[in-house]
């Protein structure tokens, strides 16, 4: 899902009326490798959409716990996954990653931007290809988006259009944050990465609690920008979506099972401006959507 914790608690909180998704589903798009062949098996995470995993075809399994290189009609650079409950291709870097926290999940993406865009203009998060069964009506939808944007101004939520979505402000959600001249950038191999804006973006912005209360409202985002000339990184950790078992960690609730929620489509690791061009895009693909 790829949200920080305070988005999670709006979206479980409409949790009851995400029952389904449509079963409408094109049985070609489900990864060609058979399941027992998955190398980071219970998942299987794949490029989608126009972004390009050099070295590889969108049908084969990007690697986990190692970098490996992308392409896409906006962004250039690489990028990092690690998933507690999957298998790792470096599985002592990403044990020693995950020891001594609750984190599940780790994205790291690094890289150049094509063309100057407005930090207001990309979104994170989760887009689903088909739409919900259980959709609340349109109605219903303008009343809870107009609720939930008093709560977060820069989270879109979703539910009754043919592409379902749950995502928010990249520049304000993303755990830490780095810019720095071509050269400079830091290792997005290292358990850490310290934020490093305030140079670049000012005082308003310079620490990552400043940074992420002010980039994560679309007025004030739209007053920065996305360069060509410099390195951005996105570190990204999550603690509430289990990838690896396909479920949730809810307050006060539990454990989760999202995947029958889902229905037989991949949860998505996803950047994109809002005329659709796309930053990053991933599938990530459970064993169970075979069955």
């Amino acid at each position: 899902m790829f949200l920080n914790k305070n988005y999670y608690k709006i979206v479980v909180a409409i949790l009851p009326i995400m029952t389904a998704f449509s079963t409408n589903f094109n049985e070609s798009a489900f990864p060609e490798m058979k399941t027992i062949d998955w190398p980071h098996k219970p998942i299987f995470v794949q490029p989608g959409g126009d972004m390009k995993v050099l070295g590889m075809n969108n049908n084969q399994p990007v690697p986990l716990g190692v970098p490996f290189e992308i392409d896409s009609p906006i962004f250039k650079g690489r990028m990092l996954l690690r998933f507690r409950n999957a298998p790792s291709n470096a599985p002592d870097e990403s044990a020693a990653y995950f020891k001594g926290h609750k984190r599940l999940m780790q994205t790291v993406i690094q890289g150049r931007f094509k063309r100057p865009i407005s930090m207001s203009n990309v979104y994170a998060g989760s887009i689903f290809a088909q739409p919900l069964a259980g959709a609340p009506p349109p109605k219903m939808t303008k009343i809870m988006d107009a609720i939930i944007r008093r709560i977060a101004p820069g989270l879109i939520l979703d539910l009754s259009s043919v592409s379902p979505k749950a995502i928010a402000l990249l520049a304000g959600t993303a755990q830490t944050m780095s810019i720095d001249s071509p050269g400079t950038e830091p290792d997005i191999t290292l358990p850490v990465i310290e934020e490093n804006v305030g140079s670049t973006l000012g005082k308003n912005v310079a620490t990552k609690s400043k940074r992420r209360k002010h980039l994560s409202n679309p007025k004030k985002a739209a007053a920065y920008g996305f360069n060509t000339d410099r390195v951005y990184t996105f570190h990204t950790y999550d603690d509430t979506m289990d990838y690896g078992r396909g479920t949730m960690h809810i307050p006060m609730y539990g454990e989760y099972d999202i995947k029958p929620s889902i229905g037989r489509q991949p949860l998505s690791l996803t950047a994109v401006t809002q005329d659709g061009d796309i930053l990053y895009d991933l599938r990530v693909w459970h064993e169970s959507h075979r069955k």
